[in-house]
């Protein structure tokens, strides 16, 4: 069964769904660890391995718990998906649906043991009574490269092999189409995702790998915001993958020391779970967490 936080949803018309990447979280969409496990093999993963780690499935429970406690601390309402023993990436919630100023936009994901979460997405939105604005047919797109930066403006990231350039393309069309405007970021197949590389903090600041993306997009993504350079090592520890919750808070994890205090001496508020399992494999909290309603 589909699950709940207890505490009252509160109704809003679309215009509250998410129109930025800083606005107040309200309400966030995220699955239980139940099946978590390594399926996809990629760069972070080969080299926790190569580290000895396993995965953990008692720890990544009891992780995401401390996520889930982090969020509801700060008045967030959490929705769960219903865990499916054949997805066993699914805890990753942002990928596999972004929420739009219009509606749910259903992605479609590249590898075979993803392409079934959005199952339980169109579930929960139903739940909800959530509106189905697109669903992604041309090629890939996945929602950890899609960030609604702003009012008027979405960047995706593309790398041909989980967010294809077709894909991207009719997702900018259909956003064209509302009068906003989309800009492809080119990322290296290596770091998989555009969040891995770049996060928003508040409406002024962000992380960003400024020595890994295209100088010209750095160039156009340092007039929008004053951006924190995260290098390599910090990357591939998950240290740009943070999830701002609005009013100057930001969710990062205790794994990144350095990061946050970086991001603590600019005035910003911290929260900091354990969040080790989901490193290890390449994802922190903005991977775990799907946004469905921001403040403005």
């Amino acid at each position: 069964m589909l699950e709940t936080s207890p505490r009252p949803v509160r109704q809003t018309d679309g215009r509250e769904f998410v129109r930025s990447e800083h606005g107040v979280l309200q309400e966030v969409a995220l699955c239980r660890p139940t099946y978590y496990d390594w399926a996809a093999e990629n760069a972070i993963v080969e080299q926790s391995k190569s580290s000895g780690a396993s995965v953990d499935v008692d720890a990544a429970i009891s992780q995401h718990q401390e996520l889930v406690a982090a969020l509801e601390g700060e008045g967030v309402t959490c929705h769960f998906l219903e865990p499916d023993e054949h997805l066993p990436m699914q805890t990753f919630t942002r990928d596999s649906g972004i929420m739009t100023p219009w509606g749910m936009l259903i992605a479609q994901m590249a590898r075979p043991e993803r392409r079934g979460e959005w199952c339980a997405i169109e579930d929960l939105a139903s739940h909800l009574e959530l509106p189905i604005w697109k669903r992604v047919t041309a090629a890939p797109v996945e929602g950890g490269d899609v960030q609604i930066l702003r009012e008027g403006e979405i960047i995706i990231g593309v790398n041909e092999v989980r967010t294809f350039s077709k894909g991207a393309d009719q997702v900018s069309r259909w956003v064209g189409g509302e009068g906003w405007s989309v800009r492809k970021i080119r990322i290296p197949a290596h770091f998989l995702h555009l969040d891995v590389l770049f996060s928003v903090l508040n409406e002024r600041l962000a992380l960003c790998a400024t020595e890994i993306l295209d100088a010209a997009d750095v160039d156009w993504l340092s007039h929008r915001y004053e951006l924190i350079h995260v290098g390599y090592s910090d990357v591939m520890r998950m240290g740009c993958n943070v999830t701002a919750l609005g009013n100057d808070v930001v969710l990062s994890a205790k794994q990144q020391p350095e990061i946050n205090a970086r991001i603590r001496a600019n005035g910003l508020k911290l929260l900091e779970p354990d969040l080790q399992q989901f490193a290890l494999e390449g994802g922190s909290t903005h991977c775990l967490t799907m946004p469905l309603r921001r403040g403005l």
